[in-house]
């Protein structure tokens, strides 16, 4: 074989072999890429957990973790094939439609495999307003649902990202962005529970920060005589340190870090699409329901209820806002949760005994916005022919057990609902009960004061006192329900406004129905610092069925625990064939069309409260805020001071003090000391800066070789002779030439500044490594004037080496 054959044969080898490890061929990838691979689907993994409280069911663990070994494999061939970026996303658009059918939704599919019309419009529809739809629905959703289509593409095209940036770039932050995103995106998307703090939190830091170490080890040049390793060393010795010491004091005022307050995400910020606050209070509505009324449902079935309990109440609404006028669902319930949309299935919040219950609404009964339930509800499904209107437009609010449906129950309609029945109704008081504090109206309802007085006699605990009051009208009131439009009851209004409720205390004798007592017994108990609303709703008669003498208002009242005691009709109403007596009549008629003046604006303080509650009835001036307590800011005021320009102050503090420190420091060496070691310390830390500058400045050559190493257009020699006759020069030269030459080595740093990147010159004010420098080696001992041989000689040399 020819020498020419050899070294063609040695030319095509060596070709192939740089083809083969620049471009790995598919399923055959390198060891770095076998890093970057278990790396990324780590961290995605880590990231995509957030969607755990999020869903209910295994379903959106598949879909997720098929989404993610496929966009991996996408971006591996990608790579490896040197696709252009157009044509690495036509193939993940396509296996998106192609394959989200069997791994995500799956509800419409023919035959188990083949994506339906309906599947291609969910996987179309899913990624772009699938997030809002999941945003406003009550977490967890059912993963069986076409929504488990977000998990599915996040996992797809998070993955590609995070490996393809990883394998394309060589930059070792850019395979940081993606993976970070994610992890981000999915605490603020997801719920107020965290899905797994210590793995999202430590484990992915722990992780990520492992990976950029193997990626950095990759491109750094190998340590020369072990220089630069003890510079590393420190400067991450002290970059834990600032992180720990910036934990330690800003850690506390940083969001989240209360545990008592709720975790700030996207979803509790959102307003509903709607407000429950346009539908009619049904409290308003009760005499609906008595005799006489022209509905006349009184004695017609307007429910069958079937699965539930015998003297398990059904709720209609729970009423926790009073405006003045009526009590109202609000839009939040007293803890902040809001009302939400849901699907079939509900996440189970409480323990208890499961029932599964049917409701069936007959011709000429209930009609209305509030869905009748019982318990905690952890599931609905409507039967019907307006089934699919009905669910697609299902609103709970999961703090009051309260639910609206905007499309309306009316005859027709059937639904089954899953609950969990929490505890036993009592038509008796208990004598002692560990109420909540706080309770408070917005509306002046002193006028109760004077009522109270006398209600409560000698009761001094706050429980004790709503008992007596719900004694006194049960025992001392009278039950009417304003009778027919010639009866002599019809002065009794409905309604139970302030002006209403005004005359109904200040009558000789209480008269009114549910509505009435139940009202002002919730008033009263938030006069009383008790948190109470009102409920509507109905307790079913043997068999399930719900006529219209069924329906009843009572009061609810939160215990310490956070739960809530009920207050059932029987336990504050009077007997309903007890009418209002004669002379009571003629005193109400009296007062029936005047204008009852509103309440005193300032509440005048009452025996019946304590210290703290009489001061804060009578002080109606609002607290000053003080700007400065971090606890009363606003979520966007605290992400945009502590989470952002904090950080950026920060940040250009720590850079600001290292190159002051620096300045600081090469002003000593040059102005400290004698004049050669001056000298010698100007070009050792011009050279240092260099090197953090990109310049590849020799190491072990002289002073005149390394300025030649400086780039093009930057003249650094005359410093280097400078420096050269300092040392080296007969006798001890003036100070002055130090801080000459340290003049002119700040005018050579300012042009090799203006030569590199932005990012190049802030790694350089940021490198700790001229801190590390050794003392430069000076000849002091040549103090003398040398002979003109020596002189000769060092002028051939071209000065020491530095």
């Amino acid at each position: 074989m020819s020498e020419a054959t050899q070294s063609r044969r040695e030319l095509r080898e060596e070709q192939q072999a740089s083809r083969s490890l620049s471009m790995p061929s598919f399923g055959m990838p390198s060891r770095d890429a076998l890093v970057d691979l278990a790396f990324a689907l780590v961290l995605v993994g880590i990231a995509l957990v957030g969607f755990r409280t999020g869903f209910i069911g295994w379903e959106w663990v598949l879909a997720a973790g098929a989404g993610v070994v496929l966009g991996t494999l996408v971006a591996h061939v990608a790579v490896a094939r040197s696709w252009p970026l157009v044509l690495t996303a036509l193939v993940l658009v396509a296996v998106h439609f192609l394959l989200g059918g069997p791994f995500a939704v799956r509800g419409d599919l023919i035959g188990g495999v083949v994506p339906s019309l309906q599947t291609l419009r969910d996987l179309a529809t899913a990624p772009v307003t699938g997030w809002k739809e999941w945003l406003t629905l009550l977490p967890p959703v059912d993963a069986r649902g076409p929504l488990v289509a977000l998990p599915w593409v996040t996992g797809l095209v998070g993955s590609a990202l995070t490996y393809g940036v990883a394998r394309r770039f060589r930059s070792v932050s850019a395979a940081a962005i993606a993976p970070v995103v994610l992890l981000a995106g999915s605490i603020a998307l997801g719920t107020q529970q965290p899905a797994a703090k210590l793995v999202q939190g430590v484990v992915f830091a722990l992780v990520l920060i492992l990976w950029l170490v193997a990626r950095s080890a990759r491109t750094r040049a190998a340590l020369q005589n072990g220089a630069g390793r003890q510079a590393r060393t420190v400067t991450g010795v002290a970059l834990l340190a600032v992180a720990a010491v910036a934990g330690t004091f800003l850690g506390p005022f940083l969001p989240g870090t209360d545990e008592g307050a709720a975790r700030a995400v996207v979803r509790s910020e959102l307003t509903p699409p709607y407000d429950v606050a346009q539908f009619t209070s049904p409290l308003s509505g009760f005499r609906e329901y008595t005799e006489p009324n022209a509905a006349e449902l009184y004695d017609k079935e307007i429910l069958s209820v079937s699965g539930l309990p015998d003297g398990t109440p059904v709720r209609f609404a729970t009423l926790d806002s009073y405006d003045g006028l009526v009590w109202g669902a609000a839009d939040r319930a007293m803890d902040g949760t809001p009302f939400q949309q849901v699907g079939s299935r509900i996440a189970p919040r409480a323990t208890g005994e499961s029932a599964t219950v049917t409701v069936t609404v007959p011709e000429g009964g209930y009609d209305g916005v509030w869905l009748p339930l019982a318990g905690s509800t952890t599931g609905i499904s409507f039967t019907g022919a307006r089934s699919d209107d009905l669910a697609d437009a299902l609103w709970l609010n999961t703090a009051t057990e309260t639910a609206a449906v905007p499309a309306s129950i009316g005859p027709g309609d059937s639904y089954t609902f899953d609950t969990v029945l929490t505890g036993e109704y009592s038509t008796k008081l208990p004598a002692e009960l560990d109420v909540a504090s706080g309770g408070q109206i917005s509306q002046d309802t002193s006028f109760l004061d004077s009522k109270l007085d006398a209600w409560t006699g000698q009761e001094s605990g706050a429980w004790q006192k709503l008992v007596a009051v719900a004694k006194t009208m049960s025992s001392e009131g009278a039950y009417t329900d304003g009778g027919t439009a010639n009866s002599y009851e019809k002065v009794y209004l409905p309604g139970h406004s302030l002006g209403r409720l005004s005359r109904f205390v200040g009558s000789t004798q209480l008269a009114g129905n549910d509505e009435q007592y139940a009202a002002t017994l919730a008033l009263v108990g938030n006069r009383l610092g008790i948190p109470s609303r009102v409920v509507m709703g109905a307790i079913p008669e043997a068999g399930g069925v719900v006529k219209g003498k069924d329906v009843h208002a009572w009061v609810e009242v939160q215990q310490d625990n956070g739960t809530w005691h009920a207050l059932l009709p029987s336990t504050f109403l009077p007997d309903r064939n007890k009418k209002p007596n004669e002379q009571q009549l003629k005193s109400e008629e009296q007062k029936v069309g005047a204008q009852v003046p509103p309440p005193a604006g300032v509440n005048p303080p009452s025996v019946l409260q304590g210290p703290d509650q009489a001061q804060n009835a009578t002080d109606i001036k609002k607290k000053k805020r003080n700007p400065l307590d971090i606890g009363a800011w606003p979520l966007w005021l605290k992400i945009l001071v502590l989470g952002i320009l904090l950080p950026i102050l920060l940040a250009v503090g720590i850079w600001a003090l290292i190159r002051w420190l620096k300045a600081r420091r090469r002003r000593k060496h040059a102005t400290t000391g004698p004049t050669p070691a001056r000298a010698a310390w100007v070009w050792r830390d011009l050279v240092s800066d260099a090197r953090s500058l990109g310049v590849a400045v020799p190491r072990g050559a002289t002073r005149l070789e390394q300025a030649a190493a400086f780039p093009e257009g930057v003249t650094a020699a005359p410093i280097a002779a400078g420096a050269n006759a300092a040392v080296f020069g007969p006798g001890d030269p003036e100070p002055e030439v130090a801080v000459g030459l340290l003049e002119e080595a700040d005018g050579v740093r300012r042009e090799l500044r203006g030569h590199t990147s932005r990012w190049r010159r802030l790694r350089s004010d940021l490198s700790l490594r001229p801190f590390f420098e050794r003392d430069p080696r000076t000849r002091t001992a040549a103090r003398r004037l040398p002979s003109l041989p020596a002189l000769r000689r060092t002028k051939a040399t071209g000065g020491a080496s530095a």
